[in-house]
């Protein structure tokens, strides 16, 4: 005799951030959640990364159109986190003053995106332009520099070698994946300054979940306002 089924998962709607794609998702059960936890206890960024991105192929019910980025993912994920586990979470958040860690409520479903899709297309040159894409968590996957939680130089050159895209000429389309990745810092090496800020501004300016949180420091008694902003700041 087969065992009964325990639950009718409901249904909800969504929408994927960078390509207004309209979906559902189911809120996600012991299975997934089991992965989960180990991928956390393990504290290695990469199989939290990829217990994340297996989790959003379970839930989500319908094919989804192209790959996903980075804030395509933050946004599936905690939504779909606030229907499985509650729509409210306790997370650390240091303080601004003595850097004491403080236990910190924040209502998931309140978690917006911050920023909107930019034209993907950046002018260098009269006659050369740049096509830029949004960077997915499979790249990061496969780039240590871009996994590390610390903003450093190495990381914001590797990101922008990762979201050129193709270099657009009068006369033709030249595809970053068909060019070395010497190649393509060379060619990052020889903008100026004011081309270089126009490519940096499309990193700068990713769309992320965001939300604004105010505490008293439990050590000091200091009053911060914080914006918590992408994965690494809610989870």
């Amino acid at each position: 005799m087969a065992l009964p089924k325990l639950n009718e998962t409901p249904s909800y709607s969504i929408e994927v951030p960078s390509t207004g794609q309209k979906t559902t998702f189911r809120p996600f059960l012991v299975k997934e959640q089991k992965n989960l936890l180990i991928a956390y206890e393990t504290q290695e960024r990469k199989d939290m990364v990829r217990a994340i991105l297996r989790t959003i192929d379970a839930c989500v019910e319908e094919p989804l159109e192209g790959t996903l980025t980075t804030f395509d993912v933050d946004y599936l994920f905690t939504k779909i986190r606030a229907k499985s586990v509650g729509e409210s979470a306790d997370i650390q958040v240091s303080c601004s003053e003595c850097g004491e860690a403080n236990k910190v409520s924040v209502e998931l479903d309140d978690i917006k995106m911050s920023g909107e899709t930019t034209n993907n297309l950046i002018e260098i040159t009269d006659s050369v332009s740049i096509q830029m894409r949004y960077p997915s968590y499979e790249e990061f996957l496969n780039n240590d520099s871009l996994l590390s939680t610390e903003t450093t130089t190495e990381g914001l050159w590797e990101l922008l070698v990762v979201c050129m895209e193709a270099v657009l000429t009068d006369e033709e389309r030249i595809s970053m994946n068909d060019q070395s990745k010497e190649d393509v810092s060379e060619f990052i090496d020889s903008m100026t300054s004011d081309q270089f800020a126009k490519v940096s501004e499309f990193i700068n300016s990713v769309p992320s979940v965001t939300q604004d949180v105010k505490f008293e420091c439990t050590s000091c008694g200091h009053a911060n306002e914080r914006t918590l902003k992408g994965m690494d700041d809610f989870f």
